[in-house]
């Protein structure tokens, strides 16, 4: 009787051992996912939903004349909040040229009914009542809101990191 309760005993230590081992494992193991699933994903804020999920159509118009500017900032948009960039070129004159002279960034606001206008203003660190924000509901564009890039622009882009500072 005495070997058999020794072998229970030995058997319960060894079970309750592989328990707290299996738990360990599985611990460490779904930290170092998430970790990773975390790092990996480009999570998009959630600044430009509202009741009706419309998305911001966004117009980014290089001014500047630094190749790759607008690219880099429609990439951020897209990338950061998941708004539609409509298109992404060289900011031109009445005549079609380019005009590359903007030395403050420049937003046009196309349809003002859209709620998310704000929030895209906030993030270009802008208020509706600045004076580089203009209004013209009579261009005949498919967007929102047009954004010409100044020569300003490392003031809220951050080209070595694609983000806004």
């Amino acid at each position: 009787m005495k070997y058999f309760l020794n072998s229970i005993i030995i058997i319960l230590i060894i079970t309750i051992m592989l328990f707290g081992w299996s738990i360990s494992k599985n611990f460490t193991t779904n930290n170092i996912s998430n970790e990773i699933k975390i790092n990996s994903e480009n999570p998009k804020i959630k600044l430009f939903e509202n009741e009706k999920s419309r998305t911001l159509r966004v117009a980014v118009l290089n001014g500047c004349g630094e190749s790759g500017v607008g690219d880099q900032f429609s990439s951020f948009l897209d990338n950061n909040y998941g708004l539609i960039i409509t298109r992404t070129e060289n900011a031109k004159d009445e005549d079609g040229e380019n005009k590359f002279d903007y030395d403050n960034t420049k937003v046009i606001i196309i349809n003002e009914n859209n709620t998310n206008i704000e929030n895209m203003l906030t993030i270009l660190g802008m208020k509706i009542s600045d004076s580089n924000i203009e209004f013209n509901s009579t261009l005949d564009f498919d967007e929102d809101i047009q954004i010409i890039i100044g020569k300003d622009y490392a003031d809220f882009i951050n080209l070595n990191k694609s983000e806004i500072i």
